[in-house]
């Protein structure tokens, strides 16, 4: 069903032509139907492209992702031990 919206909402947005009036349209059931239909029909042949692109940059993806975590801790850390005393016991 979000699927669904998020189609629509796209169309709408494509299809304006710059208009500044909104633009409201109500599907009956059966178009939703028909658009449910169209929209698992194509996300079934789209599926198994979507997932090797999605394999093909897990590692990188995960890289960055790790990279960023590691660079936010130590910037976290930086923080921390400047709130630190230099010396303690003097």
């Amino acid at each position: 069903m979000r699927l669904l919206l998020l189609l629509s909402l796209v169309v709408l947005a494509a299809c304006s032509g710059g208009e500044t009036e909104p633009v409201n349209i109500r599907l009956t059931m059966q178009e939703r139907e028909q658009i449910d239909e169209m929209v698992t029909t194509r996300m079934d042949s789209l599926r198994p492209l979507l997932d090797s692109l999605c394999k093909a940059t897990f590692a990188d993806r995960v890289a960055v992702a790790t990279d960023s975590i590691i660079q936010r801790r130590l910037e976290e850390e930086a923080r921390l031990r400047a709130r630190i005393p230099k010396n303690p016991l003097q």
